[in-house]
């Protein structure tokens, strides 16, 4: 016969099971309905600099040795960016797992289970979970570090795991520093425990910390061995930090507050944490303190993107489970899943569906125009596989270093014939395209250069050609690209060649004499034929958010 007593928290559990497979469900589906945001964007091109033997950095770009696979599973680039997203899921579920293994240290198994919903509901956690970059292997690397530290008594298999996957997750991104307070809080722990053998455990804390930096530098020195050679990976590390560690900035500080507003159970959990933990023993109290350290980095880490989150919170929500167990007993298991939901039905109906297939309407029309992989400038690699001029136009101090180091090199290279076309988005580019006045973001003769040098051919797409309008004279017109051209809108002469509407010739890069005394401005593609949208292109941005 069952025991009554044990049916509430069967059936409890059950309902907190199948909630999480419901949430696990929906990221599930987003993966293949969800625009790809810049970033990932970003970093799916670097697996193809790697294999086209242009990434010429080690430090942080690990992620294109262990998922390079993904771009052999099919032509298609959305594909293969959901494939890696379904990677990326995967390793969240890992993240979730290790949550509700150290929960239950502080709390029963339905609150641990609680804190793994927590964290994949954690507004912004909900919608990046499963999108492609270093984060979510990371966390997942260091949560699992966590549970081999903390759980058991600690031993030298113990300790070499652990250091282990501290330097895989310390390779794939130099933030999981942020995760050292954690660390520090099961150590004294494990000092402090009754029986402990201290001249034992600081060996193995010694030998964590060794195999941790060893480990780190031996990926990275290996993945950087088959790299072009480049920089000094110090100075490049130093570089990085005094990009990112930026003190009391809070640049970004709008996806924090964002960020509260779509989480509100781990906020008020947080809130309510120094009064949940008054009565905890100083055991608990010490591992709480330790497990909310990385939340200090939200006063000097300057890229607290909505993708930072998914891997900043697994510790909190580990942190919150007293408070949960309090809600949960005071309250009842509605409440919880209630405050959960909450910020995951907010973004879905925000959610912009519509601009996967703007994206992969663009990417195939590049394919279409340009068979060949050709040079493109634009705010991220929103063609991957093809080589993008310039990686100075994503952020504030990417542009700043530009400004500093490369003024003019955009000039330069369209008037190399280098760029072919441009994918007009993000900041820089919107401004230089989206109206025709100042543009600030870039020096004028980039302006004066981007704008001259393409014609429009989509919402985002831009090819390089030129304008021509008539004159009463005969004008000298500037190619910049060597090949055929083709000529739109009506007839003129080029080298004392005729053109009609439609009609191609090969030109040379440079003074080019044209004449054309009237009509309506034509346009002189840098194309073999004058391009034309299918007529089911889809209009609008292609921007992805997060």
């Amino acid at each position: 016969m069952t025991d009554s007593n044990d049916v509430g928290p069967r059936s409890g559990t059950r309902t907190i099971v199948g909630i999480l497979f419901l949430v696990i469900a929906c990221q599930f589906w987003l993966i293949f309905v969800k625009e790809i945001n810049w970033d990932e964007f970003l970093h799916f091109g670097q697996i193809y600099e790697l294999a086209n033997g242009q990434l010429r950095r080690s430090l942080q770009t690990l992620h294109t040795r262990l998922f390079g696979w993904t771009a052999l599973i099919s032509q298609d680039i959305i594909v293969q960016i959901q494939a890696a997203r379904v990677a990326m899921l995967a390793c969240a579920l890992l993240t979730t797992t290790c949550v509700v293994v150290l929960a239950r240290r502080l709390a029963d198994s339905q609150t641990a289970l609680f804190c793994g919903l927590a964290y994949l509901t954690a507004g912004y956690v909900f919608t990046n979970a499963f999108t492609y970059r270093p984060d979510p292997v990371a966390a997942a690397a260091l949560m699992g570090a966590l549970c081999v530290f903390a759980m058991g008594t600690l031993s030298w298999k113990r300790a070499v795991l652990a250091g282990v996957l501290i330097g895989l997750a310390g390779a794939l991104t130099i933030k999981s520093i942020f995760y050292l307070p954690c660390f520090a809080a099961i150590a004294w722990l494990h000092w402090i425990r009754q029986g402990g053998q201290k001249s034992k455990d600081l060996l193995l804390f010694c030998l964590m910390a060794v195999l941790a930096f060893s480990s780190f530098a031996m990926i990275v020195g290996l993945h950087g061995a088959g790299l072009p050679a480049s920089g000094n990976q110090a100075s490049n590390l130093g570089k990085s930090m005094d990009s990112f560690v930026q003190f009391a900035t809070f640049e970004k500080i709008h996806h924090v507050f964002r960020q509260i507003i779509v989480s509100p159970l781990v906020v008020l959990s947080l809130v309510m944490l120094p009064f949940a933990a008054r009565k905890l023993p100083k055991e608990s109290k010490y591992l709480l303190i330790g497990l909310t350290g990385p939340l200090l980095c939200l006063l000097f880490y300057r890229n607290t993107f909505p993708y930072f989150f998914v891997f900043l919170l697994p510790p909190i929500c580990v942190a919150i489970a007293p408070v949960l167990a309090k809600l949960i007993k005071r309250f009842g298991q509605a409440l919880i899943v209630v405050l959960a939901l909450f910020g995951p039905v907010l973004l879905l109906m925000q959610e912009p569906f519509g601009t996967l297939e703007r994206q992969r309407a663009t990417i195939n029309e590049v394919e279409r125009l340009f068979p060949d992989p050709t040079p493109y400038l634009s705010y991220s690699s929103y063609v991957p596989h093809y080589p993008r001029q310039f990686t100075s136009l994503l952020s504030g101090v990417a542009l700043r270093r530009y400004w500093d180091e490369r003024n003019g090199d955009i000039t330069r290279d369209i008037e190399a014939g280098q760029i072919a076309f441009v994918i007009a988005t993000g900041p820089a580019l919107d401004a230089v395209y989206r109206s025709e006045g100042p543009a600030s973001l870039l020096p004028e003769r980039d302006v004066v250069a981007l704008r001259t040098n393409f014609l429009q051919h989509s919402d985002t797409i831009f090819i390089a050609g030129h304008e021509i309008c008539p004159k009463s004279a005969e004008q000298m017109v500037k190619i910049v690209r060597n090949g055929p051209h083709s000529l739109e809108g009506g007839d003129l002469v080029i080298k004392g060649r005729r053109l009609s509407d439609g009609d191609s010739m090969i030109l040379q890069s440079g003074l080019n004499e044209v004449l054309y005394e009237q009509g309506p401005c034509v346009k002189l593609w840098a194309l073999d034929q004058v391009p034309k949208l299918p007529k089911d292109f889809p209009s609008g941005p292609i921007f992805g958010g997060f």
